[in-house]
């Protein structure tokens, strides 16, 4: 392992300020938390002091609560403008073509502010209720079993008359009739309680905006238990009847992307290439073992800290997590490298990380995922780890926020050529060297130089897996881009009238042997110099939960493939059967040749 030592600048810490405009606030230091008669007094002092300012300043009460309620929002609703109840009974054929999309717009609230849409916004007030049920807040970002002491309340309309309750009851009747409880003994107690206390909250839903709440609330649930249709069915009733709520809207496109129709496993029959046949397949999974990938890129850590909720903080409405437990595992190129692993692969990774105490945990994880690496020490960056705050309450996993500790700066020249040095000697005697880029500096362009040229000298395959900016990439064996990153890269959409044209433009500027390009639900399409094209389609559709890293599945399994002497399509057939194991996992995950072959055996494809 080699470090180099960069002394850096000394921060300075911040000056502590006296802010003397803000009123003075007494607090009970006796109790970290916030009861209820302690919120409802102090919100009093609140809009006592907020009532003199604007005395004081010469300001109507009305615009300066106006001008206090934006402020407030996007702290506690966690989303600037959740949307606005407005007129619908059902999702139109316009919106879900227009949700099926990735829209780019700005957030409602900013319309709004702007002038730009006259609908109304829903804002968020102190509730002087203490019985709230545990799904009147879903989607604030607040996990079940938590007693909650705000909640969500609809401004007046201004300009639609309101839903009345005799429509509402119908459509909920009609999406209960719809979706009828099932499967019973494949759900835990916990589960199965919470799913009969959350359909029938919905039921009892007193108004729209309590209908909608729950509604979504329905939805993560039947998410989590991995009944797609049904929670398709519930962001519809939430669309019908607020079709601008933001986070109904992103579930409807989530769902879309995620869990497609369901086809390819069972009884539909499977077109693929005359050359994918299970005999094949078979032979191809037994031949992964003892193939040697070496993996060169952004090593990082995916950290989970789990904690349990328990109160609501008083410094702002945040929750209080008492810690349960921290979970380290591969990601990035890491993940990429663990895949080859567990496939019953040899991996050499091969990175560059801080020199702070992630470092060594980054090690340590390496070594027990039976990685072999070769780590360069940079103190003028920090070792990458993506930390993920989880609440866990009942059954279900909640992801609250995202840390990330990453550098995007290219790693300096003096770390390059040690970098370079390393892998040169780690390299020796593997078949296949997967460059993988995460956008964290270390694939610079040096890198991209000093590999390609070893390649071509030790006749090593070279697999590109990277976000875009293909053009640096020239000459890789294989390149295994996304469709988003492929159209952003050609500048133009793809879709199955383009996508041959999409795949030999990508041959050409890249200069690459052969390119696959992911397609998510339609499939994979692969590019071979003076062959035909190869489409792919999904093998597993039905099933999916997370398709976080489910990328790096298929290029190492891919890479296994090709270094045992698999064809372009065998291997990516076998990079899609596995990917297919894998997006059934929750985060990113391994598969197995156990699994593989499992699996395998229940696609309706040729013999």
């Amino acid at each position: 392992m080699s470090t180099v030592s960069n002394q850096g600048p000394t921060g300075n810490q911040p000056e502590k300020v006296e802010n003397k405009d803000q009123p003075d606030v007494v607090r009970d230091k006796s109790d970290d938390g916030l009861s209820l008669g302690n919120m409802v007094s102090r919100g009093d002092r609140l809009q006592g002091a907020a009532n003199a300012q604007i005395r004081d300043q010469g300001i109507s009460e009305e615009q300066k609560l106006a001008q206090l309620n934006n402020d407030l929002t996007p702290h506690i609703s966690g989303k600037p403008g959740r949307g606005a109840l407005s007129r619908g009974l059902g999702l139109s054929d316009e919106l879900g073509r227009e949700l099926s999309r990735e829209a780019g717009s700005e957030p409602f609230r900013d319309r709004v502010l702007k002038g730009e849409t006259n609908l109304p916004v829903r804002e968020f007030t102190w509730s002087n209720q203490r019985q709230l049920d545990q799904a009147a807040n879903a989607g604030l970002g607040i996990p079940l079993g938590l007693k909650q002491f705000f909640q969500l309340r609809k401004s007046e309309y201004q300009t639609q008359p309101e839903k009345t309750d005799s429509q509402m009851n119908v459509k909920v009747e009609n999406f209960l009739n719809q979706t009828p409880v099932k499967d019973k003994e494949k759900r835990s107690p916990a589960e199965e309680k919470e799913l009969e206390q959350s359909r029938e909250a919905l039921k009892n839903a007193a108004s729209p905006e309590d209908t909608l709440s729950k509604a979504l609330h329905l939805a993560r649930l039947y998410q989590h238990l991995r009944y797609i249709d049904e929670a398709k069915k519930a962001t519809e009733l939430a669309l019908g009847i607020d079709p601008d709520n933001m986070v109904a809207r992103q579930m409807f496109k989530e769902l879309e992307r995620m869990h497609p129709v369901d086809i390819g496993v069972g009884t539909i029959p499977i077109t693929v290439p005359n050359a994918v046949t299970k005999s094949a397949l078979r032979k191809r999974i037994h031949g992964l073992s003892g193939g040697k990938v070496a993996v060169v890129g952004d090593l990082l850590i995916d950290e989970l800290l789990e904690g349990k909720p328990e109160r609501i903080s008083r410094e702002a409405p945040v929750l209080i997590l008492e810690h349960v437990d921290t979970v380290h595992i591969p990601g990035g190129a890491a993940n990429t490298a663990s895949n080859v692993v567990a496939l019953g692969g040899e991996c050499m990774a091969v990175g560059v990380c801080g020199a702070d105490e992630y470092s060594e945990k980054l090690s340590n994880m390496l070594d027990r995922y039976r990685i072999q690496h070769s780590l360069v020490k940079d103190i003028t960056r920090p070792t990458t780890v993506k930390t993920r705050i989880l609440s866990k309450s009942h059954s279900l996993m909640q992801q609250l926020l995202r840390l990330d500790r990453i550098s995007h700066n290219p790693i300096s020249s003096i770390i390059e050529k040690i970098l370079i040095q390393q892998i040169e000697e780690a390299v020796v005697g593997y078949k296949a060297v997967i460059l993988s880029d995460y956008k964290a500096g270390v694939i610079t362009d040096g890198v991209i130089k000093s590999l390609r040229a070893l390649a071509e000298k030790e006749r090593i395959l070279l697999i590109v897996d990277a976000q875009g900016d293909f053009g640096r990439f020239q000459g890789a064996t294989l390149l295994t881009p996304n469709q988003p990153d492929t159209e952003s890269y050609l500048g133009y959409r793809i879709d199955s009238a383009s996508v041959e044209k999409a795949g030999k433009d990508m041959l050409e500027k890249t200069g690459a042997e052969a390119v696959l390009i992911t397609r998510g639900a339609d499939g994979m399409a692969l590019f071979e110099r003076g062959k035909h094209y190869a489409e792919m389609p999904v093998f597993n559709r039905s099933d999916v939960f997370d398709v976080t890293g489910a990328g790096d599945t298929v290029v190492a399994t891919m890479a296994l493939a090709l270094v045992s002497g698999a064809s372009y399509v065998e291997a990516t057939a076998l990079g899609n059967l596995a990917a297919g194991i894998v997006v059934r996992k929750s985060g990113t995950a391994t598969t197995s040749q156990r699994e593989m072959l499992e699996t395998l055996e229940q696609l309706n494809i040729p013999e």
